[in-house]
């Protein structure tokens, strides 16, 4: 069975409130039955001075999904770690974590829009540094307080680089990959076994390396939906001229341009099915159903597919 994931960031072209209020309900509500039905994790991220709504405290955000169910896993992807006094951060996620009974992941990366430092008054140029003070002293709290998970909260080192594995192993932890970078999983692996540490890799899939939208007729999708999908990436992709993260399209302008990326994919629940089955490695399957602020009831008929055509003929 793949890890079933649902992804929330709760953004929309406009990033009015009553939007955004609408789509947390919604969130929540997709959240509890999706779980009811098999769904394993949610996954919420970390952005500011957006203008468009997009979740600024995931940690806030992952305990709103845990209060609300009972086996759940919440995964933050991730918490930009600059941003966070040390302590604070430890303090809320061992609170989360008491109260789910351990089923907050938390990653935490370095984030590379400058605009984001700038609005929290931290200097972007020392984002490394702080990232280790960050570690350091969480762990510390963690160790001197103690957490419902032993010996910490599930703690992962995310990014996509060389620097990002050394960190990871440094540290000891886990490592959160944002895309398929099997070289890197392999130089974290070698780093690991130099230093004795137990390896641990979280990345995507060689095949299924994007969002996944479900839909009986995916040219229909695409040519009434597909402005959500399009609004995201075009939005997304101008945060930074490098694909920084799995959904990354540096430049993108237009929705066939989306659509021959692959990074956002809208199938069949049959084209699904035969897609995992045919895979040696399939990875996480992130379903995004409120992409792009993505009507309600489209959302719910697409996260309804996966439960109910996808999960029972893969059971």
């Amino acid at each position: 069975m793949a890890l079933t994931v649902l992804r929330f960031n709760f953004a929309s072209p406009q990033g009015d409130p009553r939007t955004q209020g609408r789509l947390l309900s919604a969130a929540l509500e997709l959240a509890q039955w999706g779980e009811a039905k098999g769904i394993i994790s949610v996954s919420v991220d970390e952005h500011h001075a957006t203008g468009h709504g997009w979740s600024s405290n995931p940690i806030m955000a992952a305990a709103m999904f845990l209060a609300r169910t009972e086996r759940l896993i919440a995964s933050v992807d991730c918490a930009l770690g600059p941003l966070w006094n040390p302590v604070r951060l430890a303090e809320d996620i061992a609170l989360a974590d008491n109260m789910s009974r351990g089923r907050l992941f938390t990653t935490v990366g370095l984030g590379y829009r400058e605009v984001e430092y700038d609005s929290l008054g931290v200097d972007f140029s020392r984002r490394g540094v702080l990232m280790d003070d960050l570690i350091t002293r969480m762990l510390e709290v963690w160790a001197e307080t103690g957490t419902w998970t032993r010996p910490h909260p599930p703690l992962f080192v995310g990014g996509g680089v060389r620097a990002t594995a050394r960190r990871a192993a440094r540290f000891g932890l886990p490592l959160s990959l944002v895309d398929h970078l099997p070289d890197i999983a392999d130089h974290y692996r070698e780093l690991c076994a130099q230093q004795d540490v137990t390896p641990a890799v979280l990345m995507p899939g060689p095949v299924n390396h994007g969002m996944i939208y479900l839909h009986e007729d995916p040219d229909r999708a695409w040519a009434e939906l597909g402005e959500h999908i399009l609004w995201e990436a075009v939005t997304y992709g101008g945060w930074s001229v490098d694909q920084r993260s799995l959904m990354h399209l540096p430049g993108v302008r237009t929705l066939e341009e989306v659509r021959e990326s692959g990074r956002y994919r809208i199938l069949t629940p049959e084209q699904l099915i035969a897609e995992i089955r045919g895979a040696d490695q399939y990875g996480p399957l992130v379903m995004h159903p409120l992409v792009g602020g993505m009507p309600v009831d489209e959302a719910w008929k697409s996260v309804e597919l996966l439960t109910d055509k996808v999960l029972p003929a893969l059971a």
